[in-house]
């Protein structure tokens, strides 16, 4: 039963381009091919479910099997198969989209890591080599990153710039794109790579700078929007509990508890969220 399943799910991987792409970008440890597997059977056993939880809804409430019923079980088959697919192709989307937020928010910290090599006269190879080994320090993906490039050339046999322009081409980093292809330029004319390095270093410090004053300045109107709703709901609540004891429907401050259970939180929950969709290292 499963080889026909991995049959279809080769061409289907070969033609699924964009969805390699940014499968790719997200650095997994099996390769797509595995993914589109997994996704096959995932589509397929989500639709066979729905048709099921169809005909079981039909037989519980009593409705009759007729054609205009049935004919309705191939869209619910092929709709919930086109939903599981898409939602797993999003779901990739998504963390190739994170991780590149995150790279953007930590290469300064590298780019400065490579200038200091740099500057100690570190072969280039070796300045991915001890980045990939500082995860904790410079970020998980960063290093991952530099991994990768090390990868490329010491189990491929790819030459450093070959390496770079590879790394470069299935990054989720624009700003990681950029230093790669600089430095496989650079490098590859025989140019300053302090030079180049310390350019880049202090470009993105200035534009940390500025989506660090950004952010702040979104926090601080968001913090404002979000006391002032709070507040308003606070007394809207205590308002109506206090109406509803005095005309004798409420013994209690129940509905004051409403604020403290569920506003409160609630309304702490979305803002942390929005923090966490602006900046990844909030």
């Amino acid at each position: 039963m499963i080889e026909p399943f991995e049959k279809i799910s080769r061409p289907m991987a070969l033609r699924a381009k964009v969805s390699r792409s940014n499968y790719e970008k997200c650095r997994a440890e099996s390769d797509f091919e595995e993914w589109m597997y997994g996704t096959l059977l995932i589509s397929l056993s989500s639709a066979v479910l729905a048709a099921a939880g169809y005909l079981i809804l039909l037989f519980v409430m009593g409705i009759a099997f007729d054609i205009i019923t049935l004919i309705l079980i191939p869209f619910i088959f092929i709709g919930a198969a086109l939903l599981a697919y898409n939602v797993r192709a999003y779901s990739v989307r998504s963390a190739r989209d994170y991780r590149g937020s995150l790279i953007d928010a930590n290469i300064v910290h590298a780019a400065g890591f490579m200038l200091t090599m740099a500057e100690s006269n570190v072969p280039l190879k070796n300045m991915f080599e001890n980045i990939s080994n500082l995860g904790g320090v410079y970020g998980r993906d960063v290093a991952l990153e530099a991994a990768y490039i090390l990868s490329l050339v010491e189990e491929d046999g790819m030459d450093i710039v070959s390496a770079l322009r590879q790394a470069q081409a299935t990054s989720p980093s624009l700003s990681w794109q950029e230093l790669l292809i600089g430095l496989a330029e650079v490098y590859g004319s025989g140019g300053s790579l302090k030079g180049y390095l310390r350019g880049k270093y202090e470009a993105y410090t200035e534009r940390k700078r500025m989506d660090v004053r950004r952010f702040n300045d979104s926090m601080q109107g968001l913090s404002s929007v979000f006391l002032s709703l709070v507040g308003i709901a606070s007394i809207f609540i205590s308002l109506i509990n206090l109406v509803f004891n005095m005309a004798g429907w409420l013994a209690n401050d129940s509905i004051v508890w409403l604020d403290a259970l569920i506003v409160v939180p609630l309304g702490s929950f979305i803002v942390i969220r929005m923090m966490k969709a602006s900046n990844p290292e909030a």
